[in-house]
C-alpha cells in the first residue's frame, strides 16, 4: 500500500510498506519529490535502518534527511 505524507518542509513523500520483518518491525521505501529513494527497516521499537538507497533510480549512498524522523515516528504508530 502506497501513501503520500507530507512532511514539515512543505515536501510531498512516498511511503510504501515492502513486508513485514520477523522482528516485529517492517520494511518500507521512502520516495521523495527530488528523485532520491529510501528502503528502510523500521524497527517495533521506532529504530530506523537503510537498507538501500538511490538517486534517479541508481544505487546512492544516501543518508536520511532530517525530514525522515517525522516520517518513521507516524509509521512506528501504525
Amino acid at each position: 500500500m502506497e501513501e503520500t505524507m507530507e512532511v514539515y518542509t512543505g515536501e510531498e513523500v512516498t511511503v510504501e510498506h515492502i513486508k513485514a520483518l520477523g522482528d516485529g518491525g517492517a520494511r518500507f521505501d521512502i520516495t521523495a519529490e527530488d528523485g532520491r529513494k529510501w528502503r528502510i527497516d523500521l524497527t517495533r521499537d521506532g529504530d530506523t535502518e537503510i537498507v538501500t538507497s538511490w538517486r534517479d533510480d541508481k544505487l546512492a549512498d544516501l543518508e536520511l534527511p532530517e525530514w525522515a524522523g517525522d516520517v518513521t515516528a507516524r509509521l512506528a504508530r501504525v
